[in-house]
């Protein structure tokens, strides 16, 4: 069966001003697609708002096979209230972003045996054992690996979101 040990959850990024949805998601995807991950956006719900806003809600994830026995995971989850589209002059030049209060929770974590093949009792026992005591050390370096990697992509995040809130913005 498979086994899933949580590395981080819930990890949370809050930004309410101008950004750039557009090129948040090539940010992201791009990211994943560096570090080999198999990316799928796997729900997107739009509900349009009284005052010709928009919400939505968008869920990730991101798998990476690292062997037959480990896998890797990122999910991503956005929450966008109040997004509206709004035209913006930087440093002279018409620009359209777009505007509202962004949520993006992420959460990472390793998959053991993902593939079912120690299911039966005494399989069961020699993946602990095996889990344990033979791979234990390689099992830590991927809860790092993966720790890393899940705050690389927040950062990434943080430091495009980042980008809107040192330029002058006019609107």
């Amino acid at each position: 069966m498979v086994e899933k040990d949580i590395i981080a959850k819930d990890l949370k990024i809050k930004h309410q001003a101008i950004f750039d949805l557009g090129e948040l998601y090539k940010i992201m995807f791009r990211w994943f697609a560096q570090h080999n991950y198999d990316f799928q956006e796997k729900e997107y719900m739009e509900k349009a708002l009284p005052n010709d806003s928009k919400q939505l809600e968008i869920a990730w994830f991101g798998r990476r096979k690292i062997s037959d026995y480990i896998r890797f995971h990122i999910d991503v989850k956005f929450l966008i209230i109040g997004l509206k589209s709004t035209e913006v002059e930087i440093d002279s030049i018409k620009k359209k972003l777009d505007s509202g209060s962004l949520e993006m929770r992420f959460s990472a974590y390793i998959e053991k045996d993902y593939e079912d093949k120690w299911v039966n009792p005494p399989m069961k026992f020699l993946r602990e054992v095996y889990d344990k005591f033979i791979i234990r050390r390689r099992l830590e370096d991927y809860e790092e690996q993966i720790h890393d990697e899940v705050y690389e992509l927040m950062n990434e995040v943080k430091a495009f979101l980042n980008l809107y809130k040192f330029q002058t913005v006019e609107t």
